[in-house]
């Protein structure tokens, strides 16, 4: 009995990773940061790129991977170089959990897909935690992160569930864009609802935005699997 092929589709794969950049850009704010965010981003991309076919001509798979390899490797070892450590805290985790995704996402075998990018999920909160334990971090900027790490993780998952399904000349871009937009929309009202609980509600702890952080975490996920 042939594999089956793990071709999840296009749209929701790029979404996906374009959610992890966000959530690691809301709580890496500098320059240099968002420039090793870029590259990537833009390193990912070709990897995931490198792995599919295409009707026009391009270079090839191989090509496509070992240069968006070089670029994810080039900037994690710029974000651990920064001068400042704890712009290294804000930035790395993000960084290896995008490209944790980006494997999931890239057709290959499907037997490890889905840990990849539950991997990639776990690697960008920890990231998260990292950030409110080491620099007391505001709850917006790590209710923000986690809601945009676990909308990224959803997406994928939507991704390889349809790849799954359907045929890879299937008309899915809307179904991808609706429930990418519906995470995203749920992610946001769950950020506000939070932020106003907290406002109201906690004082004086020094975990307690990061208590919140988790407890809505948990929230979201269980709601997204129902």
């Amino acid at each position: 009995m042939s594999e089956v092929r793990h071709r999840p589709t296009p749209l929701a794969s790029g979404l996906a990773l374009l959610l992890c950049g966000v959530s690691t850009a809301i709580l890496a704010p500098t320059l240099d940061q968002r420039v090793a965010i870029v590259a990537a981003l833009a390193g990912v991309g070709l990897v995931v790129a490198g792995g599919r076919e295409f009707e026009a001509p391009v270079p090839q798979g191989w090509l496509w991977t070992a240069l968006g390899a070089a670029l994810v490797l080039g900037a994690i070892l710029r974000g651990e170089t920064l001068a400042d450590p704890r712009q290294s805290i804000e930035l790395v985790p993000g960084l290896v959990g995008m490209a944790l995704v980006g494997l999931g996402v890239r057709p290959l075998g499907q037997r490890f897909a889905r840990r990849f990018v539950s991997a990639g999920l776990a690697v960008m909160i920890v990231g998260v935690a990292l950030v409110g334990v080491f620099e007391a971090a505001g709850p917006l900027r790590l209710l923000g992160g986690t809601a945009a790490a676990i909308a990224a993780w959803d997406v994928a998952e939507h991704g390889i569930s349809l790849g799954e399904q359907l045929r890879t000349d299937a008309r899915t871009r809307s179904v991808e864009l609706l429930h990418t937009g519906t995470t995203s929309a749920y992610g946001a009202v769950t950020v506000v609802v939070a932020l106003v609980v907290y406002e109201h509600g906690a004082t004086g702890l020094p975990l307690s935005a990061l208590v919140l952080l988790l407890a809505a975490a948990v929230t979201l996920l269980a709601l997204l699997y129902r």
